[in-house]
C-alpha cells in the first residue's frame, strides 16, 4: 500500500494530532505488509475468500466500504499499527489551523475507466459525499476549494481534530468517480460498468453467489500481484471453514472463535489472527423497555457477568477480558467494568425483585426474563449468548436468546421484542477513531442510538470532545464520558476479540488486518 509521510510528518509539529497509538496496537495496515515480498512462482494466482455478509451492489454511497475491504477502491488515509493514520492516495495532509486542512493528492492516480483523479475530481466526490453520507452530518457546512491542480483545501465549521482519521474511514469519504456515477445511479450493472473506484482491483461480475474481482491492468499503484479475488458469499461459518479445508477457498472471514482448538494439528487449514485493538461486542441495552428503563437492573446485569471467564474460559484465551469501554492502553481508558455479583443482588433488590424458593427473581410474582438477540454473520454473539445466559442464572435472571439474520435491522425494528443485544461494534472505529463511535452510539438522536439512550449531560460530553484540538483536555473528556457511560449503566462491553480467520496452506502466514482490509495492493500468497 503506497504511503508518502513526507508531508504528514509536519502536520504533528503543528498541531497535536488526535493519535490513539495504544488504541491501534497490532492492527495490521495491509494484508500483507507494504514492500513485502511476493510469494514463489508457483504460489496461487488468485485468491478465493469466503465471507458470511453478502454484498447486493457496489454503488459507493450504500455499500463503498466493501470496496476498501476487498481492494475495488482506496481511501485518502489508512489507519496504521501505531495509530496515526499515513496518507494512501493523499500524498500529504497538512493541518493550517483549527478550521483549515490542505490535501494533496499523489499525482497519477487513475479511476478504473481511465479518468485522473485531480483536485477537481476530489472536491467534487467529497462535496457529494458531505451532502449524501448521514455519517458527515458534523462536517455538512464544511466547504472544500481547489486551491491547486492536485490541491483542496478543506474548512469545517468547527475544530476537526478527528479529521485524519474520518479520511481514513471505508464508510465516510469513499473515493469514486463521480462523474460516472451520477448517470449510473440507482442501475446496480451500471455501476459495475462505470469503473468509478481506484483500487488494484475491479468488479467484473456480482451476484447472490459471488463477486469477481479481476486485476486491474491500468492500476496507477502498479501491477497488482494477484490475477484475480473472488469474494463468496457462505452464511454458515462452519461451511466457510470446510470451503478452505476442501481446497475452495483460501481464506474463511468471520470464524467463531471456537473453531481455533478443531484446528490444531491440521495441515489444511490454519488459524490466522491479529491483536485486538479494544472491546469487540457491545451489549447494549434496551431502555425502550420499561423494565430496562431501570438503572438498578440494567447495573444488576453488567454486574453479574463475568468478563474474565467469558475471554479466559468460554473463549479459550482467544480474547482479552473487556474492564471498561477502551483497550486498557489507551491513555484515556479507565477501568469501569467489573464483575460483583453481591453489588448485581443489590442491584436487583433496589429494583423490586426478590429471590424465590428457586432462587429465580421475582417482581409482583412474575420471574424476570430477559430476551438477548444475537445473530448468525458474528457466530461469536451465541456463544457469548450462551455463556452470559448462565452466568446471569446464578443471581436469578433467566435470559432466552433469539438468533436474528441481522442485528441493526431487528433491533430498529419496533416489531422486535428484545431486551438486550450482542451487536460486534467496538467503541473507537475501525481507523482508531473513538470521536465517531461515540457521536453514533452513544448520544440521543446517535445514528445507532437504537436502544433509547438520552443522557443531556453525556449529550454535551461528546459535543465537547468532538471538538477539543488538545490531547489532554480530550483525554480528560474521554474519562468523563466513560464515568458518565458506567454510572449509568448504560452498555456493557463483552470482551477484546483478535480479529481472526482461517487460511489455506498457501496463505498460512496471512496477516490479518484490525481495521478488516482483506486485500489491498501488496496481497500476495507467502508460500
Amino acid at each position: 500500500m503506497p504511503t508518502d509521510r513526507t508531508r504528514l510528518s509536519g502536520l504533528r509539529g503543528r498541531i497535536t494530532t488526535f493519535l490513539l497509538a495504544a488504541v491501534l496496537l497490532g492492527t495490521t495496515a495491509c494484508s500483507q505488509a507494504p514492500g513485502a515480498t511476493p510469494g514463489p512462482a508457483d504460489a496461487p494466482a488468485s485468491l478465493r475468500i469466503a465471507t458470511g455478509f453478502a454484498i447486493d451492489n457496489v454503488d459507493p454511497i450504500d455499500n463503498g466500504f466493501w470496496g476498501n475491504e476487498f481492494g475495488f477502491s482506496e481511501l485518502l488515509m489508512h489507519a496504521t499499527s501505531n495509530g496515526d493514520p499515513e496518507p494512501w492516495l493523499l500524498k500529504s495532509l497538512d493541518n493550517v489551523d483549527a478550521l483549515t486542512w490542505k490535501l494533496t493528492l499523489k499525482d497519477g492516480i487513475r479511476f478504473q475507466n481511465g479518468r485522473t483523479l485531480d483536485a477537481g475530481a476530489l472536491a467534487d466526490v467529497m462535496n457529494y459525499q458531505l451532502q449524501n453520507t448521514a455519517s458527515l452530518a458534523p462536517l455538512k457546512a464544511s466547504t472544500l476549494t481547489v486551491t491547486g491542480p492536485l490541491e483542496v483545501t478543506f474548512t469545517t465549521p468547527t475544530p476537526a481534530p478527528n479529521l485524519p482519521f474520518t479520511l481514513a474511514e471505508k464508510s465516510k469519504f469513499v473515493i469514486f468517480d463521480r462523474a460516472a456515477y451520477e448517470p449510473a445511479k440507482g442501475n446496480p450493472s451500471a455501476i459495475i460498468a462505470a469503473q468509478m473506484y481506484t483500487g488494484p482491483y475491479r468488479v467484473e461480475s456480482l451476484d447472490a453467489q459471488h463477486l469477481v474481482l479481476p486485476a486491474n491492468p491500468d492500476y496507477w499503484g502498479g501491477k497488482p500481484p494477484l490475477e484475480k479475488v473472488t469474494v463468496s458469499f457462505i452464511t454458515d461459518e462452519q461451511s466457510r471453514i470446510l470451503a478452505v479445508q476442501n481446497g475452495e477457498a483460501d481464506l474463511a472471514l468471520y470464524p467463531p472463535t471456537q473453531a481455533a482448538k478443531n484446528l490444531t494439528g491440521r495441515n489444511d487449514s490454519f488459524w490466522r489472527s491479529g491483536t485486538p485493538k479494544g472491546p469487540t461486542f457491545q451489549l447494549q441495552l434496551n431502555e425502550k423497555r420499561a423494565k430496562m428503563a431501570d438503572r438498578n437492573l440494567r447495573q444488576a446485569v453488567l454486574s453479574g457477568i463475568d468478563y474474565t471467564a467469558l475471554a479466559d474460559d468460554v473463549m479459550g484465551g482467544l480474547y482479552e477480558p473487556s474492564t471498561g469501554m477502551y483497550a486498557p492502553e489507551a491513555s484515556y481508558a479507565l477501568e469501569t467494568q467489573h464483575t460483583d455479583l453481591t453489588a448485581a443482588k443489590g442491584a436487583l433488590a433496589a429494583s423490586g425483585y426478590q429471590a424465590d424458593a428457586s432462587g429465580l427473581a421475582t417482581k409482583d410474582g412474575q420471574p424476570l426474563e430477559l430476551t438477548v438477540l444475537t445473530y448468525p454473520t458474528q457466530p461469536d454473539s451465541n456463544t457469548l449468548a450462551l455463556a452470559i445466559q448462565a452466568q446471569l442464572k446464578t443471581i436469578g435472571i433467566t435470559v432466552k436468546i433469539s438468533q436474528v439474520p441481522e442485528m441493526i435491522t431487528a433491533t430498529r425494528d419496533p416489531n422486535t421484542e428484545w431486551d438486550m443485544a450482542i451487536a460486534g461494534n467496538g467503541t473507537t472505529s475501525l481507523a482508531g477513531d473513538p470521536i465517531a463511535p461515540l457521536q453514533s452510539y452513544f448520544i440521543t438522536k446517535g445514528s445507532r442510538n437504537v436502544y433509547g439512550l438520552a443522557d443531556p449531560e453525556l449529550d454535551a460530553l461528546v459535543a465537547k470532545v468532538a471538538v477539543a484540538m488538545n490531547t489532554t483536555e480530550r483525554d480528560d473528556l474521554l474519562r468523563q464520558i466513560q464515568r458518565k457511560v458506567a454510572d449509568g449503566a448504560y452498555m456493557g462491553f463483552l470482551g477484546m476479540r483478535s480479529p481472526s480467520v482461517v487460511a489455506a496452506p498457501a496463505w498460512r502466514d496471512y496477516q490479518v488486518s484490525n481495521t478488516n482490509q482483506w486485500v489491498d495492493a501488496h496481497t500476495a500468497p507467502t508460500r
